[in-house]
């Protein structure tokens, strides 16, 4: 402190005599003249010196060098003047002695000043008493000593502030140089960020892109029966997914920079459509929305990528159908619409409501968003952006009650390709073959009565498994999405025994459980027996599950063992369990047979939403990585992978409150671990 005020002095007292020399110059000029004029020679001489020694160290000052006359010649000389002034001219001369303080106060060190300063008060104050009594002179030799203590006050006061904006200026070029580094490593992330995105373009949306064709292709070669149907959608739609996953990731950014390159083909729209309505269907039912799909009678190829306009699809229709009242329809209209160029393919999407006026003019814009709970405002800004991309455009219409989206692509005029064959694979020998997995083996399967019951989870994996566990017949099996699609099914057809998951979007269990409950109450039905199923094993947890309606509680993984004792009305805690058998190698994982085949799409699909978790842990969105860590926690646990959950358990708890950099490592943890383990199957 200072040194920092110790510097303020020095920097500033040179200016300060200079002010105060010029300004006692234009006062005591009149002064000097006045005291010739009347005869006062001496006092009109130390004054007229006085003022020449002051302007002759401005002029010095002035031009950037040293002051010529000593302080101690200017001290003598006003002390000389001050002297001769009051004693003959009394309270005048007095009056002088204060500016005179003042500018020995700012012209010398502080400590010299206060000597000097304190000299003049001592030669003032018998001077004063000469002429103004013991009374009159307490009160002046009071004046001055509070004149020297307010200077010294002022100065202490400013030399504080200096030092304080000293450190300020300090902290402030800290933090300049700080956001120098962070912008030099954001640089350096942005260029890994592209050749991130180079390596999975290459290494992973070009397999993909081959699993989701596969399904296609395997239908026109052959009718799938239902089993084979319900499997190769689920390909399809986790293949899709993942893609849209990928598109966002990692090609909007280089779409908002204008250096994306369009990889154009003739896309099928009418496919697309009908692949996002299946997809959608089910949380349509739950919310009694019915989709109307118009679609012409001969195929309508725009140009354009697959991948984006699937995604531009599912971003438009899955909006529209939560912005649609419920017992409404949302209408879809393929069609040959006039464009901006002639004729273009139009794909326009209406829905009953009208958007906000606050939000209409920047409906497209990035992170809008009007009353929709964990809205982003991402997806019409991606819609658009991919729109925009292709060469197409997108619009939106809000009034008389509709809002209507309207998509303009670019028709494909050139002759349409001829279907590719599903890819082949080459060992490391370059021979070809097609990746095969163990087949499912029988498993004998205890009595059981016939029962209805009805799964209801939001992820289709944990579904599979669970149907995998549940011999068909004699049990009747349904599956709902949600709490709100299983209250229509019970309401249709009064189940048995309902599985029902906690954590689900738009109703989840625990609320659910609560509506069950009281509409078979009022129907006057036998209640259904109710099995909580998640990923936390906690009492609490249990606690409010038995609290909401639940007849037990069951935690995943369940085995086959726990699960029929559910159906039989037993406690799944008191049946026997198998013996687990040898445990496999490092880096392997026993899994049931009959749920071999679906492992590549499984941990394809565990992985990205891992990957999901890195991002958004990077992003600060902690309960984006909660809720993701909670669903893939019950999936692994599903499937086998128990090492995995357990790590997806701990990130969970860790989205409350942890640290973020902990909270992304172990979120990149997670992914290297679900892409290094080998599922293998167990013996029966």
């Amino acid at each position: 402190m200072r040194a920092f005020a110790q510097g303020f002095v020095e920097a500033h007292r040179q200016k300060i005599f200079l002010g105060l020399a010029i300004a006692g110059t234009l006062l005591l000029g009149p002064f000097s003249v006045n005291n010739f004029i009347q005869g006062r020679i001496t006092l009109g001489i130390a004054t007229s010196v006085f003022m020449a020694c002051l302007l002759a160290n401005a002029f010095t000052i002035f031009r950037g060098g040293v002051p010529l006359v000593p302080a101690w010649v200017i001290f003598a000389t006003s002390m000389f003047g001050l002297a001769t002034a009051i004693r003959d001219n009394g309270l005048i001369g007095i009056f002088w002695v204060y500016p005179g303080i003042l500018l020995f106060h700012f012209m010398l060190p502080v400590r010299q000043a206060n000597a000097f300063n304190l000299a003049m008060v001592a030669m003032t104050v018998p001077l004063a008493w000469m002429h103004l009594g013991s009374a009159l002179t307490a009160r002046v030799g009071v004046t001055l000593v509070l004149v020297v203590v307010f200077a010294n006050l002022y100065s202490r006061i400013a030399e504080a502030q200096h030092a304080k904006e000293s450190e300020q200026r300090e902290h402030l070029d800290a933090l300049i140089r700080q956001l120098e580094d962070q912008n030099k490593a954001l640089r350096e992330a942005f260029r890994l960020r592209e050749e991130v995105e180079r390596i999975a373009r290459h290494d992973l949306k070009t397999p993909l892109a081959s699993i989701a064709s596969i399904p296609r292709l395997l239908r026109e070669r052959h009718p799938p029966d239902p089993v084979e149907n319900e499997l190769l959608g689920t390909v399809e739609r986790a293949a899709l997914r993942v893609l849209s996953m990928v598109n966002l990731s990692l090609d909007l950014y280089r779409m908002e920079a204008g250096t994306y390159r369009l990889r154009a083909q003739a896309v099928d729209l009418a496919a697309v459509v009908n692949t996002v309505a299946r997809e959608l269907h089910p949380h349509a039912r739950s919310k009694k929305v019915r989709l109307v799909i118009e679609l012409p009678p001969q195929p309508l190829h725009a140009k354009g990528e697959e991948l984006l306009c699937y995604s531009t699809v599912a971003n438009l229709l899955k909006n529209a159908l939560e912005a649609a009242p419920e017992h409404s329809d949302v209408r879809v209209k393929l069609w040959l619409a006039p464009g901006p160029g002639g004729e273009a393919v139009g794909l326009d999407i209406s829905n009953l409501g009208e958007v906000p006026r606050e939000v209409r003019e920047r409906f497209f814009e990035k992170y809008a968003t009007h009353g929709k709970s964990g809205g982003t405002g991402l997806g019409a800004y991606s819609a658009y952006l991919m729109a925009t991309v292709q060469q197409g455009e997108l619009h939106m219409s809000s009034r008389h009650g509709t809002t209507t989206l309207c998509l303009r692509l670019p028709p494909w005029r050139a002759p349409l390709p001829a279907p590719t064959p599903p890819a082949e694979y080459a060992d490391a020998a370059g021979a070809r073959e097609t990746p095969s997995w163990p087949q499912p083996q029988p498993q004998p399967i205890p009595a059981l009565p016939e029962l209805s019951v009805l799964l209801v989870d939001d992820d289709e994996y944990n579904i599979v498994v669970l149907k995998n566990l549940l011999p068909s017949p004699p049990l009747a099996v349904r599956t709902a999405v949600n709490g709100r699609d299983a209250l229509e099914l019970v309401r249709a057809e009064r189940p048995d025994v309902i599985f029902l998951d906690l954590q689900m979007p738009i109703m989840g269990g625990l609320e659910a459980a609560g509506e069950i409950r009281a509409l078979q109450q009022a129907a006057g039905q036998a209640p259904s027996f109710l099995a909580a199923f998640s990923a936390h094993d906690d009492e609490g947890t249990r606690r409010a599950c038995i609290e909401a309606g639940f007849d037990l509680y069951l935690a995943k993984p369940a085995s086959r063992e726990e699960v029929l004792a559910v159906l039989r009305r037993e406690d799944p805690s008191a049946v026997a369990q198998p013996a687990s058998g040898p445990l496999p190698p490092p880096g392997r994982v026993w899994v049931e047979p009959g749920l071999m085949h679906l492992m590549p799409e499984f941990l394809a699909s565990r992985r990205k939403l891992a990957e999901t978790l890195v991002g958004a842990a990077r992003a600060g969105e902690r309960e984006t990585v909660r809720v993701t860590a909670h669903k893939l926690a019950g999936s692994l646990a599903m499937y086998g992978f128990k090492d995995a959950s357990r790590v997806s358990l701990e990130i969970e708890e860790a989205a409350h409150d942890g640290d973020l950099a902990q909270l992304r490592a172990r979120c990149e943890a997670l992914v290297e671990m679900i892409s290094n383990v080998e599922p293998v199957a167990r013996a029966v």
